[in-house]
Parts: C-alpha cells; sequence; structure tokens
C-alpha cells in the first residue's frame, strides 16, 4: 500500500507540476493518469490531493486551484493569503479587476465589458483603459472588439479566489 501511494504521488506532483497553459492538470486528466473510475475515484483522488498537500507543506510548497482554468496546481507561496488588496495596483484598477473577477466568478467566464461598465459606473472608454492597462499586467483578458473581458492567469495564481470570497462574506454589513 505503501509503495502504492507514493506512486500516485509522483504521478500527481508530475501532473501538477506539468508546465503549459494551463499549468497544472484537471480532474479529468488526474482521474485518468491514476487508472481511478469517474465516479468513485473522484473521492480517493480528494483524499491523495489532501495527503500530498500536508506532505509537501513543511517545504513551503501547497495545492491550489486555478477556478479559471479549472485545473490544480502546485504553488511555492505559503502564505496563500495573497488577496486583491496585497497588490501593487491602483484603487481604479483594483475596482475594476474586482468587478471582472466577481462577475466572471458568477457567470462562469468571459463577461461583457457593458456589464463591467454598469457595475464601475464609469464611462465605456474609462472602463476599457482599465481593461487595456490590466490585460497588459496579466490580469486580465480582454477582447474589446467583441466587447467582452475574463480574469487572466496571473489572476489565478496571485489571488487565493475561496479565501478571497470568504473574507468578501464574513465582512458584509448587516
Amino acid at each position: 500500500m505503501f509503495l502504492q501511494t507514493m506512486n500516485e504521488y509522483s504521478i500527481l506532483m508530475k501532473l501538477l507540476t506539468r508546465s503549459g497553459d494551463p499549468i497544472g492538470a484537471g480532474v479529468d486528466d488526474m482521474l485518468d493518469a491514476l487508472g481511478f473510475p469517474e465516479e468513485t475515484g473522484r473521492h480517493i483522488l480528494f483524499q491523495r490531493l489532501g495527503e500530498l498537500h500536508r506532505k509537501v507543506a513543511p517545504v513551503g510548497l501547497a495545492i491550489r486551484h486555478n477556478p479559471v482554468s479549472h485545473v490544480f496546481y502546485i504553488d511555492t507561496d505559503p502564505s496563500g493569503d495573497i488577496l486583491l488588496e496585497d497588490t501593487p495596483l491602483p484603487d481604479r484598477l483594483a475596482a475594476t479587476l474586482l468587478v471582472v473577477i466577481t462577475l466572471a466568478y458568477q457567470e462562469g467566464g468571459w463577461v461583457s465589458i457593458d456589464r463591467i461598465r454598469q457595475f464601475r459606473r464609469k464611462a465605456r472608454r474609462s472602463v476599457v483603459t482599465d481593461l487595456r492597462e490590466l490585460a497588459e499586467m496579466g490580469y486580465i483578458e480582454a477582447d474589446t472588439r467583441a466587447g467582452k473581458a475574463r480574469p487572466g492567469t496571473r489572476v489565478a495564481f496571485e489571488i487565493d479566489y475561496e479565501a478571497f470570497f470568504r473574507k468578501l462574506a464574513q465582512s458584509k454589513p448587516e
């Protein structure tokens, strides 16, 4: 059993550190690589991911989830508390990024620039300027011709979505 588990860990490490776009591996890839069945294998897979997470934590590694690309990956940042307020963005860009993240999280992907503009209560030109700046920094992907945007790859690696939304929910005025 120990040897089998170690082999599973080495397979998971290989998948979780896989380069490319996106970095890491999705649940289906991990299930296939480990030979686990779709329905019952998910439980075993998440147990193995939890065990691996605990084993790599002492060396400053953590298993994270990228909700934009729906993959898990190994992160070298042990804090896991990097949130929007810790980024070196001006307030106007941080606010626009927050709207893009929130809408993309709710709608599951691309969001229209007009919808972003409604939430930001800014002129379309100002929103497009913000989106271009955020795209240059890698925080979002923008398709201004199609009039849509979504979080970029940098967001997925710098912002812990779960902690961010948990803190946001806890700070709601009652």
